[in-house]
This record gives structure tokens, sequence and C-alpha cells, in this order.
């Protein structure tokens, strides 16, 4: 079956959607799981001039988000979503690349770069988990701020908090959100290291 079919809504992505749209961060990573390698795999067979298809495959999670974050979005068939927003993503893009000239890194190339699929994915995995690992209050104004967009300022209200004080927690978030990284990415390096040894 071809993945621009949907077969029919799955009752685990309704839920996964409802839970998101009502606030679940979780429900986000489950959803990319999910549906990200099929989404890379389209993209991947449609023309993209010089656009990085991990690039595309970002930007279409991020614009679902707010889609459903802002009360629209798909309800119950996500894939048909996500391949539509493939080809809007990749059809945008191209118009713009058209009315830029190339830079001398562009007229270099000969064959377009190519990250390891394998790589991508266990990185988007190790971001999730890491995400996954902080405090609610630290997942909950970095999504605010760094995925919906919202000012410190605009969003202290409803957390509680003043302008200043929501700008440290955001601060103080996003630091553990890269320590958490890191810290997840060790992990496997340290197993590795181990096995080397025991070998």
């Amino acid at each position: 079956m071809s993945d621009a079919v949907e077969a029919g809504p799955s009752p685990d992505d309704r839920a996964l959607l409802e839970r998101l749209r009502a606030g679940d961060d979780l429900a986000y990573g489950d959803l990319y799981r999910r549906h990200a390698p099929v989404v890379r795999r389209f993209a991947l067979s449609r023309p993209r001039p010089g656009i990085d298809v991990d690039d595309v495959v970002a930007e279409v999670f991020l614009r679902t988000l707010r889609a459903v974050r802002t009360g629209h979005g798909p309800r119950e068939t996500i894939r048909t979503y996500l391949l539509t927003a493939v080809r809007r993503v990749l059809g945008e893009w191209s118009a713009a690349r058209r009315d830029e000239p190339m830079n001398a890194d562009e007229l270099g190339e000969h064959a377009p770069r190519q990250r390891d699929h394998q790589f991508v994915q266990a990185e988007g995995e190790l971001l999730a988990r890491a995400f996954d690992r902080l405090p609610a209050r630290w997942r909950e104004v970095l999504w605010r701020t760094e995925v919906e967009g919202h000012q410190p300022a605009s969003i202290a209200d409803q957390l509680g908090l003043t302008p200043n004080a929501t700008a440290v927690l955001a601060h103080r978030a996003r630091r553990g959100l890269r320590e958490a990284y890191q810290q997840a990415s060790e992990l496997p390096v340290r197993r590795a290291a181990r096995c080397l040894r025991r070998a």
C-alpha cells in the first residue's frame, strides 16, 4: 500500500491527537516516532532542489503541532494531513529558492546532501527522551516559547509568574534540555565503550 494512502483513521492516532490538543506534550513525541519515517520517505520521493529532507520533516511536524494547538489541523487522519503538508512545504520552499541566487557552496555541490536516516531517527529519539525527562513546568514553558512562539511576557499570567520570572524559567528550561540531551546522547557512547572493552 502506498504511503500516501490511508486506510482509515487509527484509533491510536485519534487518541494521540486528542491528547495533544488538550496540552499533553508526550503525545507529540509518540506521533513523531510513529509517522516521521513515512513522512521522510514521502519527502525523499518528491522533487526537492537543494532542500534537506530532514528540514522538511521538522517543518511539517512543527506546522502540524501549531495547527493542532490552535484548534485546527487533523482530528483523525493525520497521515494524509502530514503528506499534504510535505507537498505544501516543498512547494513553498522550492518557489522561494528560485528567487534566491545560488551561493558558492551550492555551486560546488555535485550531489544533494544526504544524512544517514538511522542517525537522524536516533537523534530525534534522543531529543524526545531528553524532553520527556524535564520537569513538567520546564516542558510547559519550552513548549509555549519555543514551539508555539510566545514571548515570556505574554504567558506570564497563565503560568502565575512575573514576566522576568517567566524569562528566567524559560532560560533554565532551555539549559536543562541541553544538559538532558547531552546526557541522553552520551549514554549509548558509554555503553559502546564498555562493550569494546569487554571484547
